[in-house]
Protein backbone atom coordinates (compact mmCIF):
# COMPACT_ATOMS: atom_id res chain seq x y z
CA UNK A 1 0.00 0.00 0.00
CA UNK A 2 1.18 3.48 -0.73
CA UNK A 3 1.37 6.03 2.10
CA UNK A 4 -1.63 7.86 0.61
CA UNK A 5 -3.70 4.66 0.57
CA UNK A 6 -2.67 3.89 4.14
CA UNK A 7 -3.54 7.42 5.29
CA UNK A 8 -6.94 7.23 3.53
CA UNK A 9 -7.67 3.87 5.18
CA UNK A 10 -6.84 5.15 8.66
CA UNK A 11 -8.78 8.40 8.15
CA UNK A 12 -11.83 6.55 6.79
CA UNK A 13 -11.71 4.02 9.64
CA UNK A 14 -11.47 6.82 12.21
CA UNK A 15 -14.31 8.83 10.65
CA UNK A 16 -16.57 5.80 10.28
CA UNK A 17 -15.88 4.55 13.80
CA UNK A 18 -16.41 8.03 15.26
CA UNK A 19 -19.70 8.65 13.50
CA UNK A 20 -20.87 5.09 14.24
CA UNK A 21 -20.07 5.44 17.94
CA UNK A 22 -21.78 8.83 18.01
CA UNK A 23 -24.86 7.34 16.31
CA UNK A 24 -24.98 4.41 18.72
CA UNK A 25 -24.48 6.48 21.85
CA UNK A 26 -27.13 9.01 20.83
CA UNK A 27 -29.53 6.24 19.85
CA UNK A 28 -29.19 4.29 23.10
CA UNK A 29 -28.42 7.00 25.64
CA UNK A 30 -29.62 10.20 24.00
CA UNK A 31 -33.35 10.03 24.71
CA UNK A 32 -34.65 13.22 26.22
CA UNK A 33 -37.95 13.94 27.90
CA UNK A 34 -40.24 15.80 25.55
CA UNK A 35 -43.64 17.39 25.78
CA UNK A 36 -45.42 14.18 24.74
CA UNK A 37 -42.94 11.58 26.01
CA UNK A 38 -39.39 10.53 25.24
CA UNK A 39 -37.81 12.10 22.17
CA UNK A 40 -34.68 11.16 20.26
CA UNK A 41 -31.65 13.38 20.56
CA UNK A 42 -31.68 16.21 18.00
CA UNK A 43 -28.20 15.22 16.73
CA UNK A 44 -29.13 11.59 16.06
CA UNK A 45 -30.16 12.24 12.45
CA UNK A 46 -26.97 14.16 11.74
CA UNK A 47 -24.83 11.39 13.24
CA UNK A 48 -26.64 8.75 11.19
CA UNK A 49 -26.31 10.77 7.97
CA UNK A 50 -22.60 11.37 8.56
CA UNK A 51 -22.07 7.66 9.19
CA UNK A 52 -23.92 6.74 5.99
CA UNK A 53 -21.76 9.25 4.06
CA UNK A 54 -18.34 8.16 5.36
CA UNK A 55 -18.91 4.38 5.52
CA UNK A 56 -18.69 3.89 1.72
CA UNK A 57 -15.29 5.60 1.79
CA UNK A 58 -14.16 3.01 4.33
CA UNK A 59 -15.51 0.19 2.15
CA UNK A 60 -13.62 1.60 -0.85
CA UNK A 61 -10.36 1.94 1.08
CA UNK A 62 -10.79 -1.56 2.51
CA UNK A 63 -11.05 -2.78 -1.08
CA UNK A 64 -7.77 -1.01 -1.87
CA UNK A 65 -6.26 -2.63 1.20
CA UNK A 66 -7.32 -6.10 0.05
CA UNK A 67 -5.72 -5.52 -3.35
CA UNK A 68 -2.54 -3.87 -2.17
CA UNK A 69 -1.91 -5.40 1.24
CA UNK A 70 -3.91 -8.51 2.08
CA UNK A 71 -3.29 -10.50 -1.11
CA UNK A 72 0.48 -10.02 -0.93
CA UNK A 73 0.46 -11.20 2.70
CA UNK A 74 -1.67 -14.25 1.89
CA UNK A 75 0.66 -15.22 -0.97
CA UNK A 76 3.64 -14.95 1.37
CA UNK A 77 2.33 -17.85 3.42
CA UNK A 78 1.88 -18.06 7.15
CA UNK A 79 4.52 -15.44 7.94
CA UNK A 80 2.67 -12.38 6.70
CA UNK A 81 -0.84 -12.93 8.03
CA UNK A 82 -0.82 -13.45 11.75
CA UNK A 83 -3.03 -10.58 12.94
CA UNK A 84 -4.55 -9.15 9.78
CA UNK A 85 -6.47 -12.19 8.60
CA UNK A 86 -8.82 -12.06 11.58
CA UNK A 87 -9.43 -8.39 10.90
CA UNK A 88 -10.10 -9.08 7.22
CA UNK A 89 -12.64 -11.80 8.05
CA UNK A 90 -14.72 -9.24 9.98
CA UNK A 91 -15.12 -6.94 6.96
CA UNK A 92 -17.95 -8.92 5.30
CA UNK A 93 -20.24 -9.20 8.35
CA UNK A 94 -19.71 -5.52 9.15
CA UNK A 95 -20.43 -4.28 5.62
CA UNK A 96 -23.28 -6.68 4.83
CA UNK A 97 -25.12 -6.04 8.09
CA UNK A 98 -24.71 -2.27 7.61
CA UNK A 99 -26.17 -2.49 4.11
CA UNK A 100 -28.93 -4.76 5.36
CA UNK A 101 -30.07 -2.20 7.92
CA UNK A 102 -30.74 0.25 5.10
CA UNK A 103 -32.85 -2.13 3.00
CA UNK A 104 -34.71 -4.16 5.64
CA UNK A 105 -38.36 -3.26 6.01
CA UNK A 106 -39.30 -5.44 8.98
CA UNK A 107 -38.61 -3.98 12.42
CA UNK A 108 -37.42 -7.38 13.65
CA UNK A 109 -34.91 -7.69 10.79
CA UNK A 110 -33.72 -4.13 11.27
CA UNK A 111 -33.21 -4.69 14.99
CA UNK A 112 -31.34 -7.95 14.42
CA UNK A 113 -29.17 -6.45 11.70
CA UNK A 114 -28.46 -3.41 13.88
CA UNK A 115 -27.21 -5.66 16.67
CA UNK A 116 -25.18 -7.73 14.22
CA UNK A 117 -23.70 -4.55 12.74
CA UNK A 118 -22.81 -3.18 16.16
CA UNK A 119 -21.11 -6.39 17.26
CA UNK A 120 -19.29 -6.92 13.94
CA UNK A 121 -18.20 -3.28 13.78
CA UNK A 122 -16.98 -3.29 17.37
CA UNK A 123 -15.04 -6.50 16.77
CA UNK A 124 -13.58 -5.08 13.55
CA UNK A 125 -12.53 -1.88 15.30
CA UNK A 126 -10.82 -3.78 18.12
CA UNK A 127 -9.11 -6.13 15.65
CA UNK A 128 -8.03 -3.21 13.45
CA UNK A 129 -6.49 -1.31 16.37
CA UNK A 130 -4.95 -4.53 17.66
CA UNK A 131 -3.47 -5.27 14.24
CA UNK A 132 -1.91 -1.82 14.09
CA UNK A 133 -0.57 -2.13 17.64
CA UNK A 134 0.79 -5.66 17.29
CA UNK A 135 2.35 -5.11 13.90
CA UNK A 136 4.07 -1.90 14.95
CA UNK A 137 2.31 0.67 12.76
CA UNK A 138 4.52 3.39 11.38
CA UNK A 139 3.39 6.37 9.28
CA UNK A 140 5.90 5.46 6.58
CA UNK A 141 6.21 2.12 4.86
CA UNK A 142 4.66 -0.85 6.62
CA UNK A 143 7.15 -3.12 8.34
CA UNK A 144 7.77 -6.17 6.18
CA UNK A 145 9.67 -9.32 6.92
CA UNK A 146 12.87 -9.83 4.90
CA UNK A 147 11.11 -12.56 2.90
CA UNK A 148 8.27 -10.22 1.89
CA UNK A 149 10.72 -7.44 1.11
CA UNK A 150 12.61 -9.75 -1.27
CA UNK A 151 9.32 -10.82 -2.92
CA UNK A 152 8.28 -7.22 -3.45
CA UNK A 153 11.75 -6.15 -4.56
CA UNK A 154 12.20 -3.55 -1.82
CA UNK A 155 15.51 -4.94 -0.48
CA UNK A 156 18.81 -5.15 -2.31
CA UNK A 157 19.74 -8.84 -2.44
Amino acid sequence: MSPLERWCLHAAALATAGTGLMDGLLRWFGERPGEFGPEVHPWLGTAQHLHILVAPILVFTLGMMVRGHLWSRLQAGREGRRTGLGTALLIAPMVLSGAGIQVATSLAWRGGLAWAHGVASGAFLLAYVGHLALRGWRPGRARLSPRLQRQQGTVDS
